[in-house]
């Protein structure tokens, strides 16, 4: 038995007649009319009774209509179920973001994220710009969300977002002189000699005195020794919110100003996947209120 016979006679008994029906699917009424004369005959029963005014359903012809109606409600449920995985997004996410982001924000967006599509698998790689760029290159990420400039043209960089960075020192010592010019910076190895390094070009940029006490490549960690009365740090301001809003720590320098931009870096030349685009897009708005 063909499913278009079913259809076919389907649509004759919801239309009312042969001609209307034939109308309505866009076809011949003869080929229509043929093609339920052949369910007919396979199946060795009458299903409409043929009038000039349309056609009436005979009591085998209104069982099997009945069947009709439930088999093309399961066919649109299968349309739309299948319509639905083409758009909904699933499967693997694979990024990289800048540890302080990543310890910070990642938990925070993730959430909002997959409560909007759960099916997504999402694989975050946190650490310095360099790491995630070998990443990438690799192919193991799709795309990566830091602070610093790509060393090499290998790579397309969008500016995302003007991020603000705070001159940070626990408020238990922020009347010590010496201390709030003793700098826990981000450790000098990790970027290109030929390149000048970020956090010192900002300082002195700013006209900020200072001294070097430690290097640490992970802002957790700085913001923890910071904490500790090590030194001062400068870090972003997402990171240090709630401790200067619990007064745990103080900001140094508030009319100064100490921004990065925050880059989303992906490979030349590079599609990025259904999944990457529709987390960017979230990613965009969901930032704008955290930071």
């Amino acid at each position: 038995m063909e499913l278009n016979h079913l259809k076919y006679f389907h649509s004759v008994v919801k239309e009312g007649s042969f001609t209307r029906a034939a109308k309505a699917m866009r076809i011949q009424q003869p080929t229509i009319s043929k093609m339920v004369r052949s369910l007919e005959e396979e199946l060795g029963v009458v299903l409409l009774e043929r009038y000039r005014s349309g056609v009436h359903l005979t009591h085998a012809g209104g069982e099997i209509f009945a069947r009709c109606e439930d088999i093309f409600a399961r066919v649109d449920e299968i349309k739309t179920v299948s319509g639905r995985e083409m758009t909904e997004c699933q499967g693997a996410l694979s990024f990289g973001l800048t540890d302080s982001a990543a310890s910070s924000l990642g938990p925070t967006i993730l959430d909002a994220f997959l409560a909007r599509h759960p099916k997504v698998r999402p694989s975050l790689f946190a650490g310095s710009s360099n790491l995630i760029c070998n990443e990438i290159t690799e192919g193991r990420l799709e795309f990566g969300l830091f602070f610093t400039m790509p060393s090499v043209d290998d790579f397309f960089v969008k500016e995302l977002i003007k991020v603000p960075f705070n001159v940070v020192i626990a408020s238990k010592d922020k009347l010590k002189p010496k201390l709030r010019s003793t700098f826990i910076i981000s450790r000098e190895i990790d970027y290109p000699k030929s390149r000048p390094f970020p956090v010192l070009e900002m300082l002195k940029k700013n006209k900020v005195q200072f001294e070097v006490a430690a290097s640490c490549n992970n802002l957790d960690s700085q913001k923890q020794m910071v904490l500790r009365g090590l030194g001062v740090a400068l870090l972003p301001r997402f990171m240090v919110k709630a401790e200067l809003e619990s007064g745990a720590l103080s900001q140094l320098y508030p009319k100064k100003e100490f921004i990065y931009s925050l880059r989303l870096v992906t490979r030349k030349r590079w599609v990025l996947s259904k999944n990457a685009e529709t987390f960017l897009e979230f990613f965009d708005k969901e930032i704008r209120d955290l930071i």
